[in-house]
């Protein structure tokens, strides 16, 4: 049975949707969600942070801070590697403080991830995390067409567990992940890294949906989602149709359709 991640605060936050709902729209959101069943809330990265310093106007600290205050579901983090959350690489000493002052604030899962999948870039951030004892999930980018590529994300995924990774991530930021791909890939990566696996994809027209749901069946264990109105918009995979298709394949999940709808209508 996997559980669900929700992304609309953090889709929110940034680029192209910054500032268009207000903060405390944004908070009452929170608070809905809150009681939808998410396994947690993922609510910065490194577009809220690039969208707050740009705009100005609140502190991205302190809109963690304040939607901690509202929930009781874990709050979660984007990272670039050893970018962070921004667009140069930082050192371990920086990244030890980040990490802390996050985990302080009100972060409890931090999806860390490297654009190239070199996932020698994730130990400093992450020894950070663990030493933070917060949980790190590791994310992996799908990239196809490069040959074996699948050999590729499985050797990456064998040296995530000394890391500390508690999960693998697959990440298909470009919506090319077909639903068979994606249940053999869950497969491999559980198989290679013996730890659990989940999905982050998107893509229009429903492929994103079929792929969760093929991911889903092939054992991964998360699934990262958002609200039917951010979903549609941003191609990402809609909460309510998942949680739908999942119950509808035997697979229960802990969301209630019922209280995520009244999220989308805010």
């Amino acid at each position: 049975m996997p559980a669900l991640v929700d992304t609309t605060i953090r889709l929110l936050s940034q680029e192209p949707l910054a500032g268009r709902m207000p903060t405390a729209e944004l908070l009452r959101l929170a608070e809905l969600l809150d009681g939808v069943g998410f396994a947690y809330l993922e609510v910065s990265g490194g577009g809220v942070f690039d969208s707050a310093v740009r705009r100005g106007v609140e502190s991205p600290w302190e809109r963690i801070r304040a939607l901690k205050s509202r929930t009781k579901t874990p709050l979660g983090m984007a990272l670039r590697g050893r970018f962070l959350v921004g667009s140069r690489p930082v050192g371990g000493d920086f990244a030890r403080r980040f990490v802390a002052s996050a985990a302080e604030s009100g972060i409890d899962v931090f999806r860390l991830e490297d654009p190239l999948n070199d996932v020698s870039n994730l130990r400093e951030a992450g020894e950070a995390i663990v030493a933070a004892d917060r949980e790190f999930d590791a994310g992996l980018i799908y990239s196809p067409g490069q040959g074996g590529e699948t050999q590729h994300l499985v050797e990456q995924a064998k040296k995530l567990p000394e890391l500390g990774a508690a999960r693998v991530l697959l990440h298909d930021p470009s919506s090319a992940l077909e639903p068979y791909r994606a249940n053999e890939l869950v497969t491999a990566l559980a198989e290679g890294s013996g730890l659990p696996v989940g999905l982050y994809c998107q893509g229009a027209g429903g492929s994103g949906l079929a792929a969760a749901l093929e991911a889903a069946r092939a054992g991964a264990d998360l699934v990262a989602c958002a609200v039917y109105p951010i979903a549609l918009m941003l191609h990402r995979v809609s909460g309510e149709a998942l949680a739908s298709a999942l119950s509808g394949a035997g697979m229960e999940t802990a969301i209630d359709p019922d209280q995520l709808w009244h999220g989308a209508e805010l």
